[in-house]
């Protein structure tokens, strides 16, 4: 099965995905596109990324899922809808239309690539199991979350390949639990 875990910074995705790691060997894990890029770029650490940033982690990540589109058994750390959701908050604050910025521009590339995955586990913020962590702008990433869910949850971009696939599930709680929904879906 080909798994990307997705959601805003600081909501446990590495976490997930070691925890899953341990639990499975038979998987082997990608990293997330900005820690390759910033390997083979030295690119920046931000947290309010440029949109010339995101474009480059969304190509990236489309490239991941593609060239490991025959693999089975493997998770990925963020997927390119990360990046939409991600683009989308920098376009709200310069009152821009995501629709109408380069960033859709590569919808049908990522609609192909997420056809190349069986299931995206989707971390969302809830208030009744916050994660803790320690951050300067909480406010970015809770609007990185209004994002995400108005992605996943309304659907307002056409990125998603065809009805249910790949499955979208959402996933909360503390690191057990959350493993053991996962693997109700393997």
């Amino acid at each position: 099965m080909r798994i990307a875990v997705s959601g805003t910074h600081f909501m446990g995705k590495s976490t997930l995905i070691e925890d899953f790691i341990k639990k499975h060997p038979d998987y082997k894990s990608e990293i997330e596109p900005y820690y390759k890029l910033q390997d083979e770029k030295m690119m920046e650490l931000s947290l309010e990324p440029s949109l010339d940033s995101l474009l480059e982690q969304l190509d990236c990540s489309i490239e991941q899922l593609n060239e490991h589109a025959n693999d089975s058994n493997i998770i990925f750390d963020r997927c390119p809808v990360d990046f939409i959701a991600y683009a989308m908050c920098v376009t709200d604050q310069d009152s821009i239309d995501i629709h109408d910025s380069e960033i859709s521009e590569r919808f049908l590339e990522v609609k192909a690539a997420l056809n190349n995955l069986d299931l995206i586990v989707f971390l969302p913020i809830t208030k009744e199991h916050l994660i803790e962590y320690t951050e300067e702008n909480t406010a970015y990433r809770k609007a990185a979350d209004k994002c995400f869910k108005k992605i996943y949850r309304d659907e307002i971009v056409d990125i998603f390949p065809r009805y249910d696939h790949p499955k979208i599930i959402e996933i909360w709680g503390d690191r057990l639990t959350r493993i053991k929904r996962l693997e109700t879906y393997l």
